[in-house]
């Protein structure tokens, strides 16, 4: 450890529950400056944070890695088959059609990205078990990935809850042909009230409002761009409000 490492200290009551204190001692066992006692106390809980994300079986990234998306493909060809690789302006069903393939390739090129930042925070995970030591490079890597991660999943489940409106409208135009039974079956599996309440669920929690409101954005690239601020925002402004006040350095 060099001169500027610090230890990091948190506070529970003996039957656990949040935090009741924060401390951060310099390991030559001098008190930091309230700046740096305040990014190392931050750096330290978020990527705790984060490392319990990960692992969480239930709305958390391990539970994301195990989905099937074979189903998704699945989707992709039967549309396909039925409406035709492209869907003409003129369909009346364009709209719906559009945004039902754009989610099928989103979900399927999501996945392996997905698996791929669940090993690198492992990874991650690992080297710190290690050596104990959380650097700058390696809080940065977690916390990109925590980013990403969010911006990705947040773009499926807007993109979600916006084609399910749209479910029944397709499903009526392919009921009366016989040769879309498996197709109108597909799609009314995906058209459930509690599926509905899952997308809405997410995004009414994904960012606490009281750091920033998500309801009018959409899925456009500065749409990514604006939530991608707001969720960092929530987790600065959320450490200032809430852990910040804890520290017992001063």
């Amino acid at each position: 450890m060099g001169k500027d490492d610090y230890l990091y200290i948190l506070y529970y009551n003996l039957w656990g529950g949040d935090p009741k204190g924060a401390l951060a001692i310099g390991v030559n066992g001098d008190l930091p400056n309230p700046a740096n006692t305040k990014e190392a106390v931050f750096m330290v809980s978020t990527f705790n944070n984060v490392m319990e994300f990960a692992a969480r079986d239930k709305l958390g990234m391990r539970d994301i890695v195990k989905r099937s998306i074979g189903l998704m493909n699945r989707l992709e060809t039967k549309l396909i088959e039925y409406f035709g690789e492209v869907i003409p302006d003129s369909h009346e069903l364009y709209e719906e059609l559009s945004l039902l393939r754009e989610l099928a390739m989103v979900m399927q090129e999501n996945q392996p990205l997905f698996k791929n930042m669940f090993e690198d925070i492992w990874s991650i995970f690992k080297e710190q078990e290690q050596d104990h030591v959380l650097t700058n490079e390696r809080f940065n890597r977690v916390y990109k990935i925590f980013l990403d991660w969010h911006v990705l999943i947040y773009k499926e489940q807007r993109m979600q809850l916006l084609i399910h409106d749209g479910l029944p409208v397709i499903m009526e135009y392919v009921k009366p042909d016989p040769k879309a039974g498996k197709l109108y079956k597909m799609l009314k599996n995906f058209y459930t009230e509690k599926r509905r309440k899952a997308f809405e669920n997410f995004l009414e929690g994904v960012v606490d409002k009281e750091f920033g409101d998500i309801e009018n954005l959409l899925y456009s690239s500065e749409d990514l761009h604006q939530f991608r601020i707001l969720k960092e925002r929530e987790g600065i402004e959320g450490f200032r409000s809430r852990l910040a006040p804890l520290i017992r350095n001063e």
